[in-house]
């Protein structure tokens, strides 16, 4: 009885990083983006994890879903490693930022607010600048609000010319200016 009782403490202690990769963690501007806790709760089919900014996240053991090969996730040998990057269960590897992006919307809006802002196509450039501008898909005679959502998506490669100067004028730009935005 006494050793049925131990050994479900054991499985529901806290899990922790290691103080060396804890205290790297704490240091990070992106400590929110890290996993530095937390503990599986079996009887709510629940993972609880910590993230470095301290705010706890529960993620349902339903999002970590069998791998390629067919590994299954081994909730009772529950480890955090790489500086918070990844969640281990048993063989069962999980990466934190991808189940902050399923779990947290902040994140997932954070993450494709950057990415566009990193991408350097024409694409983005055009958007970028119309949004500068204050203009809406709309606001471009001649061009249909469906062909600038097309353009900024990437769908057209090579826009036509004429497309091309009634958008740049528009934008009170120069064709060859817009990637440059």
């Amino acid at each position: 009885m006494l050793d049925t009782r131990l050994e479900r403490c054991v499985r529901r202690a806290p899990v922790m990083l290691p103080v060396e990769a804890l205290a790297e963690v704490l240091k990070q501007p992106n400590r929110g983006d890290l996993c530095i806790g937390g503990s599986v709760d079996h009887a709510h089919r629940m993972v609880v994890l910590v993230r470095g900014n301290l705010d706890v996240l529960p993620v349902p053991t339903s999002l970590f879903e069998p791998s390629g090969d067919g590994t299954t996730p081994d909730f009772d040998d529950f480890e955090i490693i790489d500086y918070g990057q990844t969640l281990r269960f048993g063989a069962y590897e999980a990466s934190f930022d991808a189940v902050l992006y399923e779990v947290d919307p902040d994140y997932r809006r954070r993450l494709h607010k950057q990415r566009r802002a990193d991408d350097q196509s024409f694409a983005a450039s055009l958007r970028r600048l119309r949004l500068q501008k204050g203009l809406s898909r709309d606001d471009f005679p001649g061009v249909s609000a469906k062909a600038i959502a097309r353009i900024e998506r990437g769908e057209v490669e090579k826009p036509h010319a004429r497309t091309l100067r009634t958008i740049a004028e528009r934008l009170g730009v120069s064709v060859d200016a817009i990637e440059s935005y």
